[in-house]
């Protein structure tokens, strides 16, 4: 039982405390600039953007320090240096001085250091645990942060709202007052701030295994970056996914960033739930079907290998139909159903995805491969992130479902007709060997 390993026990709490923090700044901030802009949904995508270039174009270098280095390092000093950030943040908030250059230097400052935290974290446990105990660590691993997410958000929405003045008594419901709802966000930024320092702290007593020392670390930086480019690339099922990874976050991470904190403001008056609320909501319901989901996967069901692929696909099909669906459903009891969906489709696919890139390379690339991945996801984060924000704006929020729900369904089927795809659950060398034997009965034929 791997909780009885009191090494991965902390590195387990240490992390989830950070996550406790990260749903209270998911919540205030994006709520923040909405409360600051009089709901320009624009203005919030442009936020993004300017937190996503920073971190899409420092992404890879991350990942070259992390191999050079340590994966252990970077987490702590991230984490420091977020802590940092938060507590200045809340201290503008409380003080009730926030300005939007403010809210712009923090992303901008958050961007590079996630740059360097995302693929830190990722990249850490192998270096905690033996390979054969990673797909029950990342299952624990999951499990926990969607149970977390599963009732925290509601708990934070709500004591949001309620520091922000909102008065479930009151004879029409909703009296939020500004100033108040300013300070509520500068409480929430501050737990983050602690969280941040705490799980710091904490994981300076886990003991990690030493970084490989490999040849590579006497190549030039550009070098290093190549290297991981070029493994990805000889390795199809890996440069497929990651290239359907680049493609599904272009349609879906707007939603996550701008689409869904919109929706709680848009809504908020017609459900009679103030958005901080709403947006709990909304995130309890993703967790609640990300909990189930990842129980369910982590330690009952597994997908062969044959049906490796094709699984991820199907089920990236089913979140496009559920896209669609938020763009007409609008009750509130359908749309926490749709939003429970989504979460059981994240839930199922992260564990197998995380442990599938865990064991696939090389402990000593393993930085660059998930810099590479995530280069992929955010390096279109600010672009589709930017793209919500004015759809939103001229088209109405709607559209942007139906938009990405559609072209996410294309990109799935575009996936399951994939050779590389229908390869993911076996090694790279029999699928370089599957490979070989298509192009030569192909060229026979």
């Amino acid at each position: 039982m791997l909780l009885r390993d009191t090494n991965f026990l902390t590195y387990w709490i240490s992390g989830n405390i950070s996550w406790l923090g990260d749903l209270f700044a998911l919540i205030a901030m994006p709520l923040l600039i909405i409360n600051m802009t009089n709901s320009d949904a624009s203005a919030l995508g442009l936020v993004m953007f300017v937190s996503g270039i920073p971190r899409a174009v420092l992404m890879l270098l991350g990942g070259v320090l992390i191999d050079r280095f340590s994966a252990f390092r970077m987490v702590m000093m991230a984490r420091i240096v977020m802590g940092l950030t938060q507590a200045a943040l809340a201290i503008v908030a409380l003080m009730g001085i926030a300005e939007m250059w403010m809210v712009y230097v923090v992303a901008t400052v958050g961007g590079t250091v996630g740059a360097f935290l995302f693929p830190a974290q990722m990249t850490l446990m192998p270096s905690v645990l033996e390979k054969d105990d990673l797909p029950a660590g990342n299952a624990l691993n999951t499990t926990m942060q969607q149970t977390l997410q599963s009732f925290a958000p509601m708990i934070v929405g709500f004591l949001i709202a309620f520091l922000s003045g909102y008065d479930i008594y009151a004879p029409e419901g909703q009296t939020m007052d500004a100033e108040q709802e300013m300070v509520a966000y500068g409480y929430a930024f501050a737990i983050n701030a602690i969280t941040f320092f705490v799980s710091a702290v904490m994981l300076s007593y886990v003991r990690v295994k030493p970084p490989e020392q490999t040849d590579d670390h006497a190549q030039p930086m550009i070098s290093s970056i190549v290297a991981g480019f070029r493994a990805v690339w000889i390795d199809g099922p890996l440069r497929a996914f990651i290239i359907y990874i680049a493609l599904s976050q272009l349609f879906m991470m707007g939603n996550i960033m701008v689409g869904q904190p919109m929706l709680a403001d848009i809504r908020s008056e017609t459900y009679g739930i103030p958005s901080a609320a709403l947006m709990g909501m909304m995130g309890a319901a993703s967790g609640a079907g990300a909990v189930i989901a990842s129980l369910f996967a982590g330690f009952i069901a597994r997908p062969s290998a044959a049906f490796y692929g094709p699984m991820m696909m199907l089920i990236a099909a089913f979140r496009g139909a559920t896209m669609l669906l938020l763009g007409v459903l609008t009750d509130l009891t359908s749309v926490l159903i749709l939003f429970g969906c989504f979460g059981l489709f994240m839930g199922y696919t992260s564990v197998f995805f995380m442990t599938w890139m865990q064991t696939r390379v090389d402990i000593s690339l393993l930085g660059r491969m998930m810099s590479v991945m995530m280069f992929a996801m955010m390096g279109v984060a600010p672009i589709s992130a930017a793209f919500w924000g004015w759809g939103i704006d001229a088209g109405g929020l709607e559209s942007l479902y139906y938009i990405s729900g559609i072209c996410m369904v294309v990109v799935a089927v575009g996936g399951l007709l994939s050779p590389s795809i229908k390869l993911m659950g076996y090694s790279s060398e029999y699928a370089q060997q599957a490979k070989k034997e298509r192009l030569a009965a192909k060229k026979a034929s």
